[in-house]
Parts: C-alpha cells; structure tokens; sequence
C-alpha cells in the first residue's frame, strides 16, 4: 500500500507489519517480544498500583505501560505489530547521519517515546544527600 500524507512532509500513514524491533532488530521474534512487553506493562501497572509515584512519574509511567501493553497485544494477536506511521522528516535526517531510513513506528511507540521524556524531565534536578538515598531505600 503506498503511503498517504497526512501532515504533508512531516507525517504520512504507512502500514507496515513488523515481526521484531525498530531498525529491523530482533526479527521474527514476536512472541518473546510481546511476552516481555506484557511483562514490562504489567510490572508498571503493578506498581503504579502499589506505591505512590509524584504526578508527573505517574504520567510516565502510565505512558510507558500503555505503549507497552498496545504492542504486546498486537504481537500476540496478530503475529506481529501493526506500524503505520512513517516522517519524511526524521527519514531525511536519519538518512543524512547514517544512510539508513528512519522506521515506520505507530501511537504505541509515541506513547513509550512520551513516557521516557516524561520520566526524564520528572528526575529530580539535584542530587539527593545520603540520608535521603537511605530513606528512599527503605
């Protein structure tokens, strides 16, 4: 199917069936990826759940669960994960660092890519004295 613009040279739907990781990594492994990405889903779940994380955390964290968990299902109900989204943007730039395309990718990894920068911007900006690294371990 040939790809459709949707923001003109930024974003187009592109659909693509893919057996393992972005870049072509870990191909035909779907299974063992769906299961670790239920796995990882499931963890946050549990522990957004169990302890209590500042907003922001939470955020991410739901974020991250939410990718995870949405391409979990799909590997393990379809064979493999549906991307459809592809940027002739970041497909120029990745191209011009290191001649290779830039994947096609979905909302799920959106979702994971939001969380990560979520989480990220969430660390506390400075560094905790000992005493507080011994109550956080507690």
């Amino acid at each position: 199917m040939p790809s459709q613009p949707l923001i003109p040279g930024l974003l187009n739907l592109n659909f693509t069936l893919n057996t393992g990781m972005a870049w072509g990594m870990l191909e035909n492994l779907t299974l063992p990826l769906a299961g670790l990405r239920l796995v990882v889903a499931v963890g946050l779940i549990v522990a957004l759940l169990l302890r209590h994380f500042r907003c922001w955390t939470a955020l991410a964290l739901s974020l991250l669960a939410a990718g995870a968990f949405s391409n979990a299902v799909d590997g393990l109900t379809r064979g493999a994960v549906v991307d459809y989204l592809s940027s002739p943007l970041l497909d120029q730039l990745h191209r011009l660092l290191n001649g290779q395309p830039f994947p096609v990718f979905n909302g799920a990894d959106m979702l994971v890519i939001a969380g990560v920068a979520l989480l990220l911007l969430s660390l506390p900006k400075t560094t905790p004295s000992p005493n507080e690294l011994r109550e956080t371990i507690r």
